[in-house]
């Protein structure tokens, strides 16, 4: 009759000789943390650039509290086809609002019923989202907001815009966070809705609200009730969250440098360029580009999207932070775009 002992034994050893190939299976996801990115020169600049900055003994290292991220909303971590959720949510509550009896022969109201709200934008765009909530207290517009936020759904894709953030650039922020950087999001879009947009997604939830800058819009507080209450006013607090303005607010709400900025639009380029005033050897800068037709769009200069071929916008862009940016495509890089909706693709949630 065999020993006990000898089972015990023959099962431990198999442990030890299984370990390695079972360690290698379980760091699959954890090793390579980008498995949503094809191996190219985007996903290779984003993990030498990190493995640089983390590594104390590297003269690239940059200490966690200075390991600023500023990335755009609209277009780079979201669908902003055919508009961002933030102006089409505006414009569901201008619609609402110039309908009124009582805004009857006032403008811009006025203006968007007759002209239509795309020139209302064009014309009004500092009033745009002060007007859209215009009087609301500021609890009932969230909740308002997060209604339209889960029920509005794209025309084309028809799902709720909380399922059009890109997995690849959702799971580049849970990667970053695990590297113990510091990650904004900035947009152009009112700063309420940004807040509340980015709370559907599990990698941005936990971010703390003062992670998401928007633009602001001008608030009164009433403390008759004995609790104070606010109310939204009709204008927008410069500067607004676009262009130049994102590299102001970054010095007015972030008090740091980013040492990582990815954009996709003209919009961002003063962000991009921003990386420069860091006081650090090693900066990166990203621009995704829209060229994905069939899983996506594609568009280019003219639709406010800076070009791969250097030139127009792509050219202002480089003008401002350098000719070393580093070009995402979203038909080369990404083996996935959205969650749902994409044959084969498997979904991915973020590790506990």
């Amino acid at each position: 009759m065999v020993n006990g002992k000898f089972f015990v034994w023959i099962w431990l050893a198999g442990l030890i000789i299984l370990q390695p190939a079972l360690g290698c299976a379980r760091q699959v996801v954890s090793c390579d943390s980008l498995f949503l990115w094809r191996d190219g020169t985007a996903r290779q600049a984003i993990t030498g650039f990190v493995r640089k900055v983390t590594d104390p003994e590297d003269a690239a290292y940059v200490p966690p509290q200075d390991r600023i991220v500023t990335i755009d909303l609209d277009g780079t971590l979201v669908c902003e086809r055919p508009l961002p959720l933030g102006m089409l949510i505006a414009e569901t509550l201008l619609r609402e609002a110039a309908a009124a009896p009582q805004l009857q022969g006032r403008q811009p109201f006025d203006a968007a019923r007759q002209d239509g709200l795309k020139r209302m934008r064009r014309d009004h765009f500092e009033l745009f989202f002060g007007l859209s909530g215009a009087g609301f207290e500021e609890q009932a517009f969230r909740a308002r907001l997060q209604t339209l936020v889960r029920d509005q759904r794209h025309p084309r894709f028809d799902l709720p815009y909380r399922e059009l953030f890109y997995r690849p650039m959702l799971q580049l922020v849970d990667y970053l966070l695990r590297h113990d950087f510091i990650v904004y999001v900035l947009s152009g879009s009112d700063q309420t809705l940004v807040r509340l947009l980015c709370a559907e997604q599990p990698e941005l939830a936990a971010l703390p609200p003062v992670r998401f800058i928007g633009t602001l819009v001008a608030l009164d507080v009433d403390f008759a009730s004995g609790k104070p209450v606010y109310y939204r006013l009709a204008r927008e607090l410069e500067p607004v969250n676009l262009r130049r303005g994102k590299a102001l607010n970054i010095v007015y709400r972030i008090g740091q440098y980013p040492i990582l900025a990815i954009g996709n639009s003209d919009g961002d380029c003063a962000m991009l360029a921003a990386t420069h005033a860091a006081p650090y050897p090693a900066t990166l800068r990203l621009l995704l580009h829209h060229d994905d037709a069939e899983r996506e769009y594609a568009y280019g200069a003219a639709g406010k999207t800076i070009s791969c071929q250097g030139n127009g916008e792509a050219g202002l862009c480089r003008d401002l932070a350098g000719d070393d940016i580093v070009d995402i495509s979203m038909k080369r890089d990404f083996l996935q775009v959205f969650a749902t909706g994409e044959a084969g693709a498997a979904y991915w949630e973020p590790e506990k």
